[in-house]
């Protein structure tokens, strides 16, 4: 049988429980977690100096790979375009890949100006790099680029039939070595999609990185005449040969075919020209919606990362 002491101690220890269950649930209470597999929302990034990589001290560049982990890579080569600077095809990535850095908080990769020229081989300022120099150049720095922490690099080019040749065996051997799936993006296609004019668009791009100056006003340049290739003409015809940038079959392109003009260019036209190729690239850039195309190569490293490779490195080798 319980003693009254008994039970006036139990109902004393009764009594503290509940106060203390009510005291509690008083309190303020803390928000629930979110939902697994949920990360909380990024800080916003803070303002860079300069898109451009060299340009910034490793502080600064440290401090945007906290926030950000995307590059724009323009790649270019010199050869002869009639009568622009022989790094026009360079100035015309750069000024695309500046433009789609600006949309995506990124930082460019400059100065890879010398990779395959393709047909331009026979002018005398053209730089001949081989694809396989080329590729053997370009990998230890993507490679480099993602030991920094560069995990999404965007490689870019433009009005270079060749470029294909040396890029797309980059991006594809940079996945199958790194797991890391880099983009190309051959920025051509983008600007027919707006039916750009690809040498005003070389105007706008000097006009762009602030080097309008640079292609001459009024120079007639002296081009040779010579018969026309006929066995390429009929093999263009039948769609056999894309030249340079399939490799199909070799050949040699005079400076005259490299590009136009060829006829000089005043002072006043050089203007217009630049306010108008410089408004096809904004047009190229804002279609391809790039905060989208970041975005979704992020979707696909992802996926990537956590259903692919695991199974792939499942399978004997």
């Amino acid at each position: 049988m319980t003693s009254p002491r008994s039970l006036t101690l139990g109902s004393i220890a009764t009594l503290l429980f509940m106060s203390a269950v009510v005291a509690r649930a008083q309190l303020p209470q803390a928000p629930p977690p979110p939902p697994p597999g949920l990360a909380p929302a990024p800080a916003p990034p803070p303002p860079v100096r300069t898109r451009y990589f060299t340009s910034l001290t490793n502080l600064e560049v440290e401090r945007y790979l906290q926030y950000n982990d995307v590059i724009f890579v323009p790649i270019g080569n010199a050869q002869a375009r009639g009568v622009l600077p022989i790094d026009c095809e360079y100035v015309a990535a750069e000024a695309i890949a500046l433009k789609m850095a600006q949309e995506t908080n990124a930082l460019v990769f400059p100065y890879l100006q010398f990779t395959y020229a393709g047909a331009g081989i026979i002018g005398r300022g053209t730089v001949h790099v081989s694809q396989a120099e080329g590729l053997a150049y370009l990998k230890p720095l993507a490679r480099s680029l993602l030991r920094q922490g560069f995990k999404r690099q965007i490689y870019l080019t433009a009005g270079n039939n060749a470029a294909p040749q040396t890029v797309s065996p980059l991006v594809l051997e940079f996945f199958y070595e790194t797991r890391t799936p880099a983009l190309y993006i051959e920025a051509d296609v983008l600007l027919r999609q707006v039916s750009a004019d690809i040498t005003k668009v070389m105007f706008g791009a000097y006009s762009i990185v602030n080097r309008l100056n640079d292609i001459p006003v009024n120079f007639t340049p002296d081009v040779p005449k010579h018969d026309i290739d006929q066995g390429l003409a009929k093999l263009r015809v039948l769609n056999s040969s894309g030249g340079a940038r399939d490799g199909v079959v070799g050949f040699f392109m005079f400076e005259d075919d490299a590009g136009a003009p060829v006829k000089p260019v005043t002072a006043e036209q050089r203007v217009t020209w630049a306010k108008e190729g410089a408004a096809m690239i904004d047009a190229a850039v804002k279609r391809a919606d790039m905060k989208k195309v970041v975005q979704s190569l992020l979707d696909h490293q992802r996926f990537t990362r956590e259903y692919l490779i695991p199974k792939f490195d499942s399978l004997p080798r």
